[in-house]
């Protein structure tokens, strides 16, 4: 069974690339090597597309999303200094996932301020349902979430943000984070309930 964890971390980043190979990979990449930047872009592109899915609207907006975040990787790539690589990038592209999103004026987020805390009730079993989904399954109820809430989700659950960085980065009070992610809980197990009925 998949679940949060594969969401989180997909599987070719659990099998984390030799430490000498990725120094290689990233030496020739600050030379501007295409065989070497194409490496890394193959290593880590499916991981990548799988955080921009999360964010887009559709599978041709998380591709632009994807390029546009390999493009700042490759131009950021001399402020890398050592240390997780893997977690290095994943901020990147979660970053330029929410920024293509803020650029893209189709529509406001749906941000709004409630009174609803129960996101800190964890013993209501949704966990439990949410775990026997499969990873295919988790996405495509979290593609019918309002946008907010899902981003909101997203960064919470998924990505392991608290409420405080959440609200730094979308530029919105703790208290709505909070509130959205409670939205976002009762969507999904509402639509859990009804999927099992």
């Amino acid at each position: 069974m998949k679940g949060w964890a594969d969401l989180a971390c997909p599987f070719f980043l659990k099998d984390e690339m030799k430490a000498e190979g990725l120094q290689h990979i990233l030496e020739g990449c600050l030379k501007n090597d295409p065989r070497q930047q194409r490496a890394l872009y193959e290593h880590f592109a499916k991981a990548m597309l799988g955080i921009c899915l999360r964010y887009a609207a559709d599978r041709m907006e998380a591709e632009d999303m994807m390029q546009m975040g390999f493009i700042k990787v490759f131009k950021s790539l001399h402020t890398y200094n050592g240390g997780n690589f893997q977690g290095w990038i994943k901020r990147i592209f979660i970053r330029e996932s929410i920024n293509q999103y803020h650029s893209r004026k189709r529509k406001l987020l749906d941000f709004t301020e409630g009174d609803d805390h129960t996101y800190l009730n964890v013993s209501d079993g949704f966990a439990d349902a949410i775990s026997q989904l499969q990873t295919a399954e988790i996405m495509k109820l979290l593609s019918t979430l309002p946008e907010g809430s899902r981003i909101v989700f997203n960064l919470f659950a998924i990505e392991g943000y608290g409420h405080a960085e959440i609200a730094e980065i979308l530029g919105i009070s703790e208290g709505t984070s909070k509130s959205q992610y409670s939205r976002a809980r009762q969507l999904l197990k509402d639509q859990l309930s009804h999927s099992l009925l």
